[in-house]
Protein backbone atom coordinates (compact mmCIF):
# COMPACT_ATOMS: atom_id res chain seq x y z
CA UNK A 1 0.00 0.00 0.00
CA UNK A 2 1.03 3.49 -0.97
CA UNK A 3 1.66 5.95 1.69
CA UNK A 4 2.89 8.93 2.70
CA UNK A 5 3.27 11.93 5.77
CA UNK A 6 2.37 15.59 4.83
CA UNK A 7 3.06 18.47 7.64
CA UNK A 8 2.68 21.92 7.00
CA UNK A 9 6.01 24.52 6.55
CA UNK A 10 5.53 25.95 9.78
CA UNK A 11 7.60 22.86 10.82
CA UNK A 12 10.83 23.69 9.21
CA UNK A 13 11.44 20.98 7.59
CA UNK A 14 12.79 22.91 4.90
CA UNK A 15 15.98 24.39 7.03
CA UNK A 16 16.66 21.42 8.63
CA UNK A 17 19.42 19.06 7.68
CA UNK A 18 17.31 15.59 7.86
CA UNK A 19 17.10 13.42 5.02
CA UNK A 20 13.04 12.72 4.75
CA UNK A 21 10.28 12.08 2.41
CA UNK A 22 7.61 14.27 4.00
CA UNK A 23 5.83 16.73 1.63
CA UNK A 24 4.71 20.23 2.62
CA UNK A 25 1.78 22.29 2.78
CA UNK A 26 2.91 25.47 2.33
CA UNK A 27 1.88 28.33 4.49
CA UNK A 28 1.72 31.98 3.26
CA UNK A 29 3.76 34.97 4.58
CA UNK A 30 2.59 38.58 4.06
CA UNK A 31 5.17 41.00 3.78
CA UNK A 32 4.24 44.53 2.75
CA UNK A 33 1.03 43.39 1.72
CA UNK A 34 2.98 41.07 -0.92
CA UNK A 35 2.40 37.71 -0.34
CA UNK A 36 4.94 34.72 -0.64
CA UNK A 37 4.91 31.02 -0.76
CA UNK A 38 7.20 29.48 2.81
CA UNK A 39 10.22 27.94 1.39
CA UNK A 40 9.11 28.65 -2.28
CA UNK A 41 9.93 32.26 -2.91
CA UNK A 42 11.11 33.24 0.34
CA UNK A 43 13.48 31.67 3.20
CA UNK A 44 13.79 32.22 6.56
CA UNK A 45 17.13 34.22 5.59
CA UNK A 46 15.69 36.51 3.15
CA UNK A 47 12.15 37.34 5.94
CA UNK A 48 15.11 38.11 8.28
CA UNK A 49 16.76 40.48 6.16
CA UNK A 50 13.14 42.03 5.01
CA UNK A 51 11.96 41.69 8.81
CA UNK A 52 15.51 43.47 10.34
CA UNK A 53 16.25 46.09 7.52
CA UNK A 54 13.86 47.35 5.46
CA UNK A 55 12.23 49.71 7.81
CA UNK A 56 10.56 46.62 10.18
CA UNK A 57 8.31 45.75 7.50
CA UNK A 58 4.89 44.81 8.27
CA UNK A 59 4.55 40.62 8.29
CA UNK A 60 1.64 38.31 8.88
CA UNK A 61 1.22 34.55 7.92
CA UNK A 62 -1.67 32.70 6.70
CA UNK A 63 -2.76 29.32 5.51
CA UNK A 64 -2.40 27.10 2.58
CA UNK A 65 -5.87 28.01 0.45
CA UNK A 66 -7.95 25.15 0.25
CA UNK A 67 -7.66 24.95 -3.44
CA UNK A 68 -4.00 24.10 -2.99
CA UNK A 69 -4.90 21.69 -0.74
CA UNK A 70 -6.92 20.04 -2.46
CA UNK A 71 -4.54 20.04 -5.93
CA UNK A 72 -1.84 18.61 -3.31
CA UNK A 73 -4.22 15.62 -2.54
CA UNK A 74 -5.58 15.27 -6.21
CA UNK A 75 -1.48 15.03 -7.03
CA UNK A 76 -1.32 12.14 -4.45
CA UNK A 77 -4.43 10.48 -5.45
CA UNK A 78 -2.89 10.73 -9.12
CA UNK A 79 0.55 9.06 -7.85
CA UNK A 80 -1.14 6.07 -6.50
CA UNK A 81 -0.77 7.17 -3.26
CA UNK A 82 -3.79 5.48 -0.99
CA UNK A 83 -3.47 6.82 2.80
CA UNK A 84 -2.05 10.20 3.98
CA UNK A 85 -1.16 10.87 7.39
CA UNK A 86 -0.76 14.66 7.64
CA UNK A 87 0.48 16.89 11.04
CA UNK A 88 -0.28 20.48 11.41
CA UNK A 89 0.73 22.89 13.46
CA UNK A 90 -1.18 24.35 16.11
CA UNK A 91 -5.27 24.70 15.76
CA UNK A 92 -4.87 27.36 18.19
CA UNK A 93 -2.49 29.72 16.55
CA UNK A 94 -3.61 28.33 12.84
CA UNK A 95 -6.85 27.81 10.85
CA UNK A 96 -4.64 25.12 8.43
CA UNK A 97 -5.61 22.08 10.56
CA UNK A 98 -9.97 23.57 10.15
CA UNK A 99 -9.02 23.84 6.11
CA UNK A 100 -6.82 20.94 6.16
CA UNK A 101 -9.39 18.67 7.69
CA UNK A 102 -12.43 20.14 5.53
CA UNK A 103 -10.64 19.48 2.08
CA UNK A 104 -9.70 15.90 3.26
CA UNK A 105 -13.58 14.82 3.53
CA UNK A 106 -13.65 15.77 -0.12
CA UNK A 107 -11.47 13.13 -1.12
CA UNK A 108 -13.08 10.69 1.54
CA UNK A 109 -13.91 7.97 -1.33
CA UNK A 110 -10.96 8.03 -2.61
CA UNK A 111 -8.17 8.62 -0.07
CA UNK A 112 -7.45 7.61 3.59
CA UNK A 113 -6.45 10.89 5.19
CA UNK A 114 -5.65 11.44 9.02
CA UNK A 115 -5.21 14.80 9.76
CA UNK A 116 -3.17 15.11 13.32
CA UNK A 117 -3.53 18.54 15.24
CA UNK A 118 0.34 18.55 16.70
CA UNK A 119 -0.80 21.02 18.91
CA UNK A 120 2.23 22.48 18.85
CA UNK A 121 5.14 24.21 15.98
CA UNK A 122 7.76 24.63 14.86
CA UNK A 123 10.38 21.57 15.28
CA UNK A 124 7.95 19.91 17.31
CA UNK A 125 5.82 19.52 14.71
CA UNK A 126 8.92 18.26 12.78
CA UNK A 127 10.24 15.84 15.14
CA UNK A 128 6.34 14.58 15.35
CA UNK A 129 6.21 14.01 11.73
CA UNK A 130 9.13 12.04 11.26
CA UNK A 131 8.05 10.09 14.02
CA UNK A 132 5.21 9.44 11.83
CA UNK A 133 7.37 8.55 8.70
CA UNK A 134 8.90 6.44 10.26
CA UNK A 135 6.25 4.74 11.71
CA UNK A 136 4.76 4.83 8.70
CA UNK A 137 7.35 2.91 7.54
CA UNK A 138 7.46 0.13 9.60
CA UNK A 139 3.63 -0.70 8.88
CA UNK A 140 1.88 1.27 11.84
CA UNK A 141 -1.66 1.84 11.39
CA UNK A 142 -2.77 5.45 11.32
CA UNK A 143 -4.56 5.60 14.31
CA UNK A 144 -1.69 3.72 16.09
CA UNK A 145 0.95 6.88 14.54
CA UNK A 146 -1.47 8.93 15.95
CA UNK A 147 -1.86 7.52 19.69
CA UNK A 148 2.31 7.28 19.47
CA UNK A 149 2.57 11.07 18.50
CA UNK A 150 -0.24 11.79 21.81
CA UNK A 151 2.56 10.42 23.87
CA UNK A 152 5.34 12.14 22.42
CA UNK A 153 3.46 15.57 22.32
CA UNK A 154 2.49 15.20 26.07
CA UNK A 155 6.33 14.68 27.28
CA UNK A 156 7.61 18.02 25.03
CA UNK A 157 7.76 21.29 26.51
CA UNK A 158 9.09 24.40 24.93
CA UNK A 159 9.81 28.09 26.60
CA UNK A 160 10.97 31.18 24.34
CA UNK A 161 11.90 34.64 24.96
CA UNK A 162 11.63 37.57 22.18
CA UNK A 163 14.31 39.87 22.73
CA UNK A 164 12.46 42.77 20.32
CA UNK A 165 9.02 42.94 21.28
CA UNK A 166 7.60 44.81 18.36
CA UNK A 167 6.61 41.88 15.97
CA UNK A 168 4.59 40.01 19.08
CA UNK A 169 2.62 43.95 19.77
CA UNK A 170 2.22 44.08 16.10
CA UNK A 171 0.35 40.68 15.82
CA UNK A 172 -1.48 41.51 18.78
CA UNK A 173 0.66 38.32 20.67
CA UNK A 174 0.90 40.92 23.51
CA UNK A 175 -1.17 44.42 23.76
CA UNK A 176 0.23 47.81 22.22
CA UNK A 177 0.44 48.87 25.68
CA UNK A 178 1.99 45.77 27.97
CA UNK A 179 4.26 46.21 25.21
CA UNK A 180 4.80 49.48 25.29
CA UNK A 181 5.65 49.28 29.63
CA UNK A 182 7.71 45.96 28.32
CA UNK A 183 9.60 47.92 25.86
CA UNK A 184 10.34 50.60 28.63
CA UNK A 185 11.43 48.32 31.40
CA UNK A 186 13.08 45.78 29.58
CA UNK A 187 11.10 43.21 30.64
CA UNK A 188 11.13 39.77 28.14
CA UNK A 189 7.98 37.94 28.26
CA UNK A 190 8.42 34.08 28.56
CA UNK A 191 6.23 32.49 26.37
CA UNK A 192 5.05 28.85 26.17
CA UNK A 193 3.34 26.62 24.45
CA UNK A 194 0.07 25.22 26.62
CA UNK A 195 -1.33 21.82 26.18
CA UNK A 196 -4.01 23.21 24.49
CA UNK A 197 -1.75 24.05 21.88
CA UNK A 198 -2.14 28.05 22.58
CA UNK A 199 1.43 30.57 22.74
CA UNK A 200 1.28 31.69 26.13
CA UNK A 201 2.86 34.75 28.32
CA UNK A 202 4.11 32.79 31.72
CA UNK A 203 6.64 34.60 32.59
CA UNK A 204 7.29 38.58 32.42
CA UNK A 205 11.46 38.97 33.38
CA UNK A 206 13.93 42.10 33.02
CA UNK A 207 16.65 41.49 30.69
CA UNK A 208 17.47 38.79 28.26
CA UNK A 209 20.33 37.17 30.40
CA UNK A 210 17.99 37.13 33.30
CA UNK A 211 15.26 35.19 30.63
CA UNK A 212 17.58 33.02 29.81
CA UNK A 213 18.67 31.93 33.18
CA UNK A 214 14.99 31.78 34.00
CA UNK A 215 14.37 29.20 30.92
CA UNK A 216 17.77 26.94 31.73
CA UNK A 217 16.96 27.17 35.19
CA UNK A 218 13.55 24.86 34.20
CA UNK A 219 15.19 22.34 32.14
CA UNK A 220 18.00 21.42 34.43
CA UNK A 221 17.61 18.57 35.64
CA UNK A 222 15.65 17.44 32.75
CA UNK A 223 18.58 17.87 30.60
CA UNK A 224 21.02 16.15 33.10
CA UNK A 225 19.04 12.96 32.80
CA UNK A 226 19.92 10.25 30.02
CA UNK A 227 16.14 10.17 29.42
CA UNK A 228 15.71 13.36 27.61
CA UNK A 229 16.45 15.17 24.52
CA UNK A 230 16.81 18.53 24.51
CA UNK A 231 17.73 20.73 21.72
CA UNK A 232 17.76 24.72 21.23
CA UNK A 233 15.30 26.87 18.75
CA UNK A 234 17.71 29.55 17.23
CA UNK A 235 15.91 32.52 15.26
CA UNK A 236 19.24 33.03 13.64
CA UNK A 237 20.94 36.03 16.09
CA UNK A 238 24.79 34.39 17.02
CA UNK A 239 25.44 36.41 19.60
CA UNK A 240 22.00 35.47 21.49
CA UNK A 241 22.51 31.47 20.89
CA UNK A 242 26.61 31.63 21.82
CA UNK A 243 25.55 33.75 24.47
CA UNK A 244 22.74 31.28 25.85
CA UNK A 245 24.95 28.13 25.20
CA UNK A 246 27.79 29.49 27.32
CA UNK A 247 25.03 30.10 29.83
CA UNK A 248 23.79 26.85 29.10
CA UNK A 249 26.99 24.65 30.02
CA UNK A 250 27.75 26.80 32.78
CA UNK A 251 25.12 26.09 34.87
CA UNK A 252 24.16 22.79 33.74
CA UNK A 253 27.40 20.84 32.52
CA UNK A 254 26.03 20.17 29.48
CA UNK A 255 28.23 20.85 27.29
CA UNK A 256 25.92 19.94 23.54
CA UNK A 257 23.04 20.38 22.42
CA UNK A 258 21.02 20.59 19.06
CA UNK A 259 20.43 23.31 17.56
CA UNK A 260 17.09 23.93 15.20
CA UNK A 261 15.95 26.98 13.51
CA UNK A 262 12.79 29.02 14.02
CA UNK A 263 10.43 28.40 11.14
CA UNK A 264 10.09 30.90 8.96
CA UNK A 265 6.27 30.93 9.65
CA UNK A 266 7.41 31.83 13.56
CA UNK A 267 9.60 34.60 12.84
CA UNK A 268 7.09 36.04 11.20
CA UNK A 269 4.37 36.13 14.01
CA UNK A 270 7.42 36.09 16.77
CA UNK A 271 9.94 38.78 14.94
CA UNK A 272 13.39 37.45 13.95
CA UNK A 273 15.13 38.14 17.32
CA UNK A 274 14.50 35.56 20.23
CA UNK A 275 15.63 31.63 21.03
CA UNK A 276 14.02 28.64 22.60
CA UNK A 277 14.95 25.80 24.64
CA UNK A 278 12.84 22.43 24.11
CA UNK A 279 12.64 19.12 25.89
CA UNK A 280 11.03 15.83 25.50
CA UNK A 281 11.05 13.75 28.53
CA UNK A 282 10.88 10.26 29.31
CA UNK A 283 9.35 9.57 26.13
CA UNK A 284 12.34 10.88 23.03
CA UNK A 285 11.24 10.63 19.14
CA UNK A 286 13.38 8.32 16.73
CA UNK A 287 14.48 12.24 14.77
CA UNK A 288 16.75 12.30 17.92
CA UNK A 289 19.40 10.12 16.67
CA UNK A 290 19.31 12.20 13.41
CA UNK A 291 20.26 15.23 15.26
CA UNK A 292 23.63 16.72 15.45
CA UNK A 293 24.50 18.08 18.27
CA UNK A 294 27.02 21.13 18.46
Amino acid sequence: MSRIVLTTSSSGLDDMDIQHNIELIRLRIHVNNVEFIDGKNISSERLQYLMNEVSHSPVHTSPAPAHEVAMILSNLQNRGIKEVFITTLSSQVSESYNIIKEVSQSFKDSLDIYVYDTRDLNACEALLALEAEQLMKQGHSMPDIASRLDTLRSSHKMLFVADDLSYLIKNKKISGTAGFFANLFSIKPVLQVSNEGRVLPISKIRKIDKAFNYIIDQFTETLQSSNSFGYMLSAGRPDLDSRFMEMLRNKTGVNSVVVLPVSAISLANHGPSGLGLCVFKGDIPYAARLCKPL
